[in-house]
């Protein structure tokens, strides 16, 4: 994937690497997503965070543990629409 196309769309490279990350990994919990991803876990909770504010990552606790996954990447394309029609 052409990550500065999403850069571009105003995601830092720690959101895109930590996106491209869960959609490979599929459902995890934070520990394979930092060893995976090779962030700092300070900037991976950061990455989660924004994500969810934005509708890309979502997560379910089983048991007393999150498990994140990245939502639809048809999510991405709505956002850059949004973007557009705002500009």
């Amino acid at each position: 994937m052409e990550t500065h196309i999403l850069e571009e769309a105003g995601f830092t490279k720690a959101e895109v690497q930590t996106y491209l990350t869960l959609l490979e990994l599929g459902a995890t919990k934070t520990g394979p997503l930092i060893r995976k991803s090779n962030l700092q876990s300070s900037v991976v909770y950061n990455c989660l965070q924004s994500l969810k504010e934005r509708g890309l990552v979502l997560w379910v606790v089983r048991g007393k543990i999150k498990f994140y996954r990245a939502a639809d990447p048809n999510t991405i394309i709505n956002i850059i629409e949004e973007n557009k029609k705002r500009v």
